[in-house]
This record gives C-alpha cells, structure tokens and sequence, in this order.
C-alpha cells in the first residue's frame, strides 16, 4: 500500500532551514564561549605576565644601582690599590729609630760623630753597561748632602756612611768591630783612618793675660775616620 504524504514541500524546507539555523547557533555559541574562554585566560596571562615584567623592572632598578655602586666601589678600590703600591714601592722596611738607637748604643763616648748619611741602593744587580744611577741620600747629622734626591723605587738596601773622630785608633777599630757584631748592620769596611788635630777651647775662668787676645784652645791629637757598612734589611740569595 503505497504511503502518501499530506505535508507541504514549504512545510518541509522551513523544517530543515530551522534545524540548519539551530545548528548554526550552537556552533555559533560554540565558537563565541570559546574565545570567551580565550579572551579570559589572555587577559590573566597578561596580567601575570605584567606583574611578572613590573617585578622585574623593581630588580632592573635594583640591578642598576648595584652596578653603580659596585662600579664606584671598584673605582676606589683601584684609586686605593694604586697608592698602596706606590708606597709599598716607596717603603724603605726599616725603623729609622731602631737603627739610631742602635748606633747610639754602638758609639761610645771616645767617638764623636759628625756625619751620618742614609744612602739607598737597589737591591737588584746593577747593569754593568748602563752608568749605575745614583741613589737617594738621607742625612743625619752634619752638612748637606749632594746626592741625588731621587728617591729608587722597588726594594732598596741602605749603605750607612759614618764620619768622625776618636780618641784613639783603637777606638775605631773597637767601632768597626761592634758595628760587625750587631745584628743591624752587615759588610762593615773602614773607608780611611787618619791622625788630625783638633783645637778645643778652655773653659778658664781666670782673667786673661794682658795682651792675650781671643780664647784660649787646646790643641788635641785625633784620628779621624769614615766608616761604610749596610743596614742587614737584606739578604742575598746565589741563584
């Protein structure tokens, strides 16, 4: 038996065209919940990812002023660095108290001092095609000295010159030998020894002689000396 349709062809297109249109809208809504969701999670990304980028920009600040501050440190340390090596090649490393008290005690009281002179050498040998520069000169006692006043930089050594007179000969020798015997001092070498006169004046309290004019001297007998020797600041090694 054969079926007959009673509806209406308009009927059945405006069916499907409402079933299209459903479908339509669910993928519509589909799409649009989708980039609703899209939208969300960027706009949180984002946010956290500007959170993140102003914390960083506070460590960039913080960055930035280490830096300088590290940078003005290591300014300083260097301006500091340098001094401490032009003094540590300026230092001579030795007590020059020590080593006049030493001498004070050396010199009895038959010398008498006139002269003693500092007198810096390198320690490194000397080149023996070049002149040898002259070193600096540090007076003690007695005139100016006419050396170079050149200060040696590096490690230095001190040749120690000691001029005067004594009573005796003898008196230089016993000099010399406890020059050699103290600890301070080392390659101990009388330049000269000679025999002088000196003049002396009275402490007379008497009146003068008629006629006698100026104040009257003593003559004495005395044997003049310079003495050479190195401060023992050093130590030479063969080798």
């Amino acid at each position: 038996m054969k079926e007959i349709d009673f509806l209406p062809e308009w009927y059945k297109e405006g069916k499907r065209r409402r079933v299209h249109m459903r479908r339509q809208y669910v993928a519509l809504t589909v799409v649009f919940l989708t980039m609703l969701t899209y939208n969300l999670t960027a706009e949180h990304r984002i946010a956290r990812a500007s959170a993140r980028i102003a914390q960083l920009e506070h460590r960039r600040v913080d960055a930035e002023e280490v830096m300088r501050e590290f940078n003005r440190i290591s300014r300083v340390l260097g301006e500091h660095k340098a001094k401490a090596d032009a003094i540590r090649q300026t230092d001579s490393r030795i007590d020059p108290a020590a080593v006049l008290a030493e001498l004070s005690y050396i010199v009895t009281d038959r010398v008498i001092l006139s002269r003693v002179e500092f007198i810096s050498e390198p320690v490194a040998p000397v080149d023996r095609k070049k002149p040898a520069a002259s070193g600096s000169a540090v007076r003690a006692a007695g005139k100016p000295s006419t050396a170079g006043t050149q200060v040696p930089l590096g490690d230095v050594r001190f040749r120690i010159v000691l001029a005067g007179v004594a009573a005796k000969s003898e008196d230089v020798g016993t000099l010399v030998g406890r020059l050699g015997e103290s600890p301070y001092f080392k390659k101990v070498v009388p330049s000269f020894s000679r025999t002088a006169k000196i003049n002396v004046p009275l402490n007379d309290r008497r009146e003068p002689t008629v006629g006698q004019t100026g104040q009257a001297k003593e003559t004495f007998q005395v044997s003049e000396f310079e003495i050479t020797c190195y401060l023992a600041n050093y130590e030479e090694v063969n080798g």
